[in-house]
């Protein structure tokens, strides 16, 4: 049954007297009603207390309500003969406090000690079924062994030549040339076409041919270079008549060819080419146009004479200098010096001095 009353010791008294000493308690609560803001409310006690055999004697100083149909054994039916002595959910205007609350575990500890009910009459609360859940769940994901991260893959093994060969890729080097043998700066700068040796002996004939002021400039260069006198140094037109340089026995010359820019230009340089009689034919190029475009115009303008070396003009000037490799002609002339290997390592980059260690 339910009892009720303002004091909660008057209550435990009035179940001593009126209840007889087989009664027991099994829940109490302390209600607070009415108020503004949690001023001036009303305070009560509602105590459920089971009896073994049905009592009819009046009950005075105290209200009365059926309690629950049977005892209750464990702190779940506490829970809920208590709710359903609450019965539907209270307005916030007056709440209740809940059985679960720290307040009501206070009031049972207080109730406890005025009637003597040892700790083994009392039932320690049990978690609800939602809260056993939970616990459940965080001891299950508490035995699940932590993921570890995935390893890193393993790092390829180490290839000599590796780093050197995709720099040199990079600088424009050939393929052909990279492939051909030990990967290498030195074996690969051993693995360029070698030039021929220059004309530079009595009576012979270097032509230099190219387009614009190129081919005039490595003549010039190659004169002083040379030790060359006035008069060897010949600049013809490949638009106009040619006459060959006469060879009487004295140094070497060096005839500049000029080609115009048209496409027909080329088939008349062919002629004219041809016609001079030299010992060796220079094409004069620039190491920023492109390596098919080269290729092409050496073709066309040696069809007659081949052209034997390029003499290149703005090799440092490039970032890959290694396409003017890819023509297949050996360089013999890079930027006012003869071309070699130190000129090489040079043009292909001083951060490459690490890879010939």
């Amino acid at each position: 049954m339910l009892l009720e009353g303002p004091d909660l010791d008057e209550l435990v008294t009035q179940v001593r007297e009126h209840l007889g000493p087989g009664a027991r308690i099994v829940s109490a609560e302390r209600i607070r009603s009415g108020g503004f803001a949690g001023f001036f409310a009303k305070e009560r006690y509602e105590m459920t207390v089971d009896v073994p055999d049905e009592d009819d004697r009046p009950v005075r100083a105290f209200a009365h309500r059926p309690g629950p149909a049977a005892p209750a054994r464990g702190i779940d039916d506490l829970l809920d003969a208590a709710d359903a002595a609450d019965g539907p959910a209270a307005s916030p205007a007056s709440p209740g406090v809940s059985t679960t609350s720290r307040e009501f575990a206070a009031v049972l500890d207080q109730v406890r000690s005025l009637v003597g009910v040892p700790d083994s009459d009392v039932v320690v609360p049990t978690p609800r079924p939602a809260d056993a859940a939970l616990a459940g769940a965080a001891a299950a994901l508490a035995l699940v062994p932590p993921v570890p991260a995935p390893e890193p893959p393993p790092a390829p093994p180490y290839a000599p030549g590796v780093g050197l060969r995709a720099e040199l890729v990079r600088l424009g080097v050939p393929v052909r040339l990279l492939d051909a043998g030990p990967m290498t700066l030195g074996a690969v700068l051993g693995r360029l076409p070698a030039p021929p040796p220059p004309p530079r002996g009595v009576g012979q004939v270097l032509v230099v041919v190219g387009e614009g002021d190129g081919p005039r400039a490595v003549a010039r260069t190659l004169a002083v270079r040379w030790g060359l006198p006035d008069g060897r140094v010949h600049e013809l037109d490949a638009s106009a008549a040619v006459v060959p340089p006469a060879r009487d026995g004295g140094t070497a010359q060096v005839v500049a060819l000029r080609v115009g820019p048209e496409h027909h230009d080329r088939s008349r340089a062919a002629h004219a080419l041809a016609s001079l009689g030299a010992d060796q034919v220079w094409a004069a190029t620039d190491a920023r146009t492109k390596p098919a475009d080269v290729a092409a115009w050496v073709a066309a303008v040696g069809a007659e004479r081949p052209v034997d070396a390029l003499a290149v003009q703005g090799l440092l000037d490039t970032a890959a200098p290694g396409t003017v490799l890819e023509p297949g002609l050996p360089v013999a002339w890079v930027d006012g010096v003869p071309a070699s290997r130190l000129v090489w390592a040079a043009a292909l980059g001083q951060e490459l001095d690490a890879a010939l260690a």
